[in-house]
């Protein structure tokens, strides 16, 4: 596993959190903890990406442009469950960035961007 600089950015309807953290990078598989001691992994493959979350809040979600997947968000006990639809998927070397859409009961209940670089810390 190489280290990594991580840029991290997700927005949504009401909200913005960004932040940038030491990381891992290996074989297509980003990996970082973030300020609030949750784990983040995003699994770069060739036409998704998956990205998980545990802490405080458990995220597995899959994005694909060509097909609605399904998401889960876990706070407090509740699980939710959405369709996503993704809008955007570009991963060009050292930036991944994703557009889409949380769907429950037909409803579009939040519109969303991530975004994130990163970059191969040099060695010390």
């Amino acid at each position: 596993m190489k280290k990594a600089i991580i840029k991290f950015k997700i927005k949504s309807l009401d909200s913005t959190v960004s932040f940038t953290v030491n990381g891992e990078f290996d074989k297509n598989n980003i990996r970082f903890t973030d300020n609030n001691l949750s784990d983040h992994s995003v699994v770069l493959k060739d036409n998704t990406v998956e990205y998980y979350k545990k802490g405080l809040t458990d995220m597995k979600f899959v994005f694909d442009i060509m097909n609605t997947t399904k998401g889960t968000y876990v706070v407090d006990n509740n699980t939710f469950v959405f369709t996503i639809v993704t809008t955007k998927l570009e991963n060009t070397s050292n930036r991944l960035i994703v557009e889409y859409n949380l769907i429950q009961d037909n409803e579009v209940v939040n519109e969303s961007l991530l975004d994130i670089k990163y970059s191969i810390a040099k060695e010390e």
